[in-house]
This record gives structure tokens, sequence and C-alpha cells, in this order.
């Protein structure tokens, strides 16, 4: 999840930023009419990001043209506004990811913390509850 909330504030900086420095540039021709070569499809940042923002419930949000983007740029600049949209997507992130957990019986009840595995006494009380 760490990864994923820094993946979004990230572009939060970038979309703060002046249009002209080189990470919003290629934004803008990542988006651009520009038709690409054919072959496999890149799994990009755009691409990453896109995903995450679908898998919202409560918005309708994209990431698949400019306008989108110019969208997400007015988010931005508004950082409560930023704040609540990334914490959104790490909440629905983290549901998602707990679901799989339980659904394919894997292991949860095992916390990392520092490089050492220790229980994690939430995810065993959650455990025990759907044994029950």
């Amino acid at each position: 999840m760490q990864v994923l909330e820094a993946r979004w504030r990230l572009l939060g900086h970038v979309l703060r930023r002046d249009r002209n420095i080189p990470a919003n540039k290629a934004m803008l021709f990542y988006f651009s009419d520009n038709k690409r070569a054919r072959r496999r499809p890149q799994t990009t940042l755009p691409i990453t990001l896109n995903n995450d923002l679908k898998k919202l419930v409560a918005t309708k949000l994209e990431l698949t043209t400019q306008t989108d983007l110019d969208t997400l740029r007015l988010i931005a600049e508004d950082r409560p506004k930023w704040n609540a949209l990334v914490a959104e997507i790490r909440k629905t992130a983290e549901a998602a990811r707990s679901d799989v957990l339980l659904a394919d019986g894997s292991n949860n009840n095992i916390k990392r913390e520092r490089g050492r595995e220790r229980p994690n006494s939430e995810a065993c009380d959650a455990l025990i509850l759907c044994v029950c």
C-alpha cells in the first residue's frame, strides 16, 4: 500500500507543478492523439493509475484522455480534496486486498514489521470471526 500511496502523492506533486517541466510534458505527450506503434501493451504509470481509479465506486474518474488529466490537475490544486482522493484509493485497495486474501484462504495472520514476522492480532480476530 505504501507504493500505491507514494505513486499518487507523486502524481499530485507533478500535477501541481508548472506545465513546462519534463514530467508534465511527458504526460501531455502520452495523452496526445499521436499513434503508437502496434505491439504488446506496456504497463505504464498512467495505465496503473487509471486501474486504481476504476476500482473507486464513488467516483467516475478515469485517466484516459487529456480532459481526465486536466480534471485530476484541478483536484490536485486543492490539497484537501487530493488527499481525500488518495485516502479513498488506498482504502479501496486495502479492502480489495483483504477480500482477496480471505477468499483464497491465504495465511493472513502474519504481519511483517522491520524484517521480522509477528502475529497480527486484528487479522487473527477477523479469521476467528469468519470461522465462527
